[in-house]
């Protein structure tokens, strides 16, 4: 039997300004959104949320 791979996808915080990873992985979009505003109301500039995939 062959085991396939399955690809987790994690979500990731992104500074839009410097395009660096401010925070660690996160499990779910709800927390994710919460950090969100957060570090844009901490930085007063815009966080965007991407999907990493784990290999």
């Amino acid at each position: 039997m062959c085991k396939e791979e399955v690809e987790i996808a994690r979500l990731v915080l992104v500074d839009t300004v410097t395009g660096t990873r401010i925070r660690h992985r996160i499990r779910n979009m709800k927390q994710a959104l919460k950090q969100q505003e957060w570090y844009e109301t901490a930085l007063g500039r815009r966080v965007r949320i991407e999907k990493e995939f784990r290999r």
